[in-house]
């Protein structure tokens, strides 16, 4: 059985299409900034602002907020299992390694707030739903690994703003590991939820924190992250294996057609 996703006539440029707008817009927003003299503000609430606005007027209007993931996880134990035990161990060592909540301000502690939740929306509705859709037909598998890697490039951006090349690298390697746990989370439960939920965490201890996590902790999680995507994809693939024609698995293989069918 082949499910049912989004129909483009080119997925892959029109992954990276938006990719590179993405890429573009951030650049563009930083030397705007820049020009005004505002090093302390962001870029990247002026673009994912209006994108959010856009994803949430469609989906509020359409009524298709299940089409993006936005519906109640379908899990298996195992599934919950391994995505439990690699989450859980990623913020772990992100909480041990980050120095404890720094003293913020109340308007500061909002701002941080609102920006993860802001970032999880943007990029997981994104990088996970819409991709992954647009990709499924290429295979569920290349479509969790394209956009892992489009995630990924969407963060070289952070070269622009003169951070070094060796910790550029290490997070887009590290982006295409969390894409690729994120990915595989998402198509096993359906769900989006789970991706947003750990994502606003993440970045939040990230942000909220005395210091970020030294680079061996980096390398530390790419390894458990990948790891994880690794045995959700294959313990996913044992559970669904070889279905009768026609006949539905009991897991989620395409999220898109799961909610499309519901």
């Amino acid at each position: 059985m082949h499910p049912r996703s989004v129909a483009i006539r080119r997925p892959y440029a029109f992954v990276a299409l938006m990719t590179l707008a993405l890429i573009l817009l951030l650049g563009v927003a930083g030397t705007v900034l820049f020009v005004l003299d505002a090093p302390g503000l962001s870029p990247v609430p002026l673009v994912f602002a209006p994108v959010a606005i856009a994803i949430t007027l469609w989906a509020w209007a359409t009524k298709r907020w299940h089409l993006l993931g936005f519906r109640a996880p379908r899990l298996r134990a195992s599934t919950a299992l391994t995505a439990g035990i690699t989450l859980a161990a990623v913020l772990a060592l992100t909480v041990a390694y980050t120095g404890g909540m720094a003293p913020h301000s109340v308007a500061e502690w909002l701002g941080i707030v609102g920006l993860v939740l802001l970032v999880a929306f943007v990029e997981e509705t994104l990088f996970r739903s819409i991709f992954i859709a647009a990709l499924a037909p290429k295979g569920i598998l290349r479509a969790v690994i394209v956009s892992s890697v489009a995630f990924a490039l969407a963060h070289s951006v952070n070269a622009l703003s003169g951070q070094d090349l060796e910790t550029t690298v290490r997070q887009i390697i590290f982006a295409v590991a969390f894409g690729l746990a994120a990915g595989c989370i998402y198509v096993r439960t359906a769900s989006i939820w789970p991706t947003i939920a750990f994502h606003a965490l993440f970045n939040f201890v990230q942000l909220a924190s005395v210091h970020q996590t030294p680079a061996w902790v980096d390398w530390v999680i790419t390894t458990i992250l990948i790891a994880g995507a690794a045995a959700l994809w294959i313990g996913g693939a044992r559970q669904d294996r070889m279905p009768a024609a026609g006949e539905p698995t009991r897991d989620a293989v395409d999220p898109v057609a799961v909610a499309a069918n519901s």
